[in-house]
């Protein structure tokens, strides 16, 4: 934290703490049920490898793992780019702090979710440009280096536990915006919130 009690600059999850891509996963599966199936096998390949392996690889890997119709990452692509940000994405408009998006999926894919956001952040690092994935501390390093600040006056806001976790492990005070009604062990530390408005307010 900063001198003040305020941070320097903020960092979000661009996927799910800022934009309703469980929404998308849901629209190209058939169904919200094997949507999220489809993102979490995805999710839990992306943290088993650590390092950037190109994002459509995952997805099309997790498809067929799942039986998906051969045609899912297509609807995928297609329908990412009518992806829509959660209503309270809007308190971001007047955020008093630099902020910037931090995201698991291709460079590609990162610029089409901003561009549907209508937001303005600083930057957004792509896993394809960090050349990790989180939750690796690596990938928040970069984007804290990336901001000129220092993690422990860096805010993170998640929407997952597992970005939250990460971020507060790589020394970033950490918030998680809670999306889904997952249950997962928590680090003490991290803030569970249940908007992005909430969670900028305590800034």
């Amino acid at each position: 934290m900063s001198e003040g009690g305020s941070p320097r600059a903020v960092l979000l999850d661009l996927l799910m703490a800022t934009m309703d891509s469980m929404s998308t996963w849901s629209s190209a599966a058939g169904d919200r049920e094997r949507g999220l199936a489809w993102r979490d096998a995805v999710t839990q390949r992306m943290i088993d490898a650590a390092r950037y392996v190109p994002y459509d690889d995952l997805v099309t890997a997790a498809a067929a793992e799942l039986h998906l119709p051969p045609d899912a990452p297509d609807r995928l692509r297609g329908a990412w780019k009518q992806m829509r940000r959660w209503p309270d994405a809007g308190a971001l408009e007047d955020i008093g702090a630099p902020y910037a998006f931090v995201t698991n999926c291709s460079r590609e894919l990162s610029a089409a979710a901003v561009e549907r956001s209508r937001l303005l952040p600083a930057f957004t690092l792509s896993a394809e440009d960090a050349g990790w994935y989180k939750p690796h501390p690596e990938v928040y390093r970069r984007a804290c280096d990336r901001m000129g600040t220092d993690p422990r006056e860096t805010w993170f806001v998640a929407g997952a536990a597992y970005d939250a976790q990460g971020a507060a492990r790589a020394g970033l005070p950490s918030i998680l915006v809670k999306r889904r009604v997952v249950e997962s062990p928590l680090l003490a530390q991290i803030a569970v919130v249940s908007s992005l408005g909430e969670a900028l307010a305590r800034l």
